[in-house]
């Protein structure tokens, strides 16, 4: 199952989607002082994982497309790409 490529897909969906949720809150709840939490615990924990995957990856995908992959999917990106499951 994991060495199928559309489980990750469906992980880098859902990645996509935690993304969508983080900024609706901002936005569907104005008076709450917590309402960016979720969205700066994202750019902190996916920017976090950007050197970590430039040095596994450098060398077979171009550093542009490690940094956006990285901070919209996270470890359901690199990961796969790692193990070449996917490509880059």
């Amino acid at each position: 199952m994991i060495s199928n490529k559309y489980f990750w897909y469906v992980l880098m969906s859902g990645a996509l989607v935690l993304w969508a949720f983080a900024i609706a809150l901002i936005y569907l709840f104005p008076e709450w002082d917590y309402k960016a939490v979720l969205f700066i615990g994202l750019i902190i924990l996916h920017g976090v994982e950007i050197p970590y995957v430039l040095t596994i990856l450098r060398k077979d995908v171009s550093t542009v497309t490690i940094a956006i992959k990285t901070f919209l999917f996270g470890f359901t990106w690199w990961l796969p790409v790692k193990k070449g499951i996917l490509q880059g």
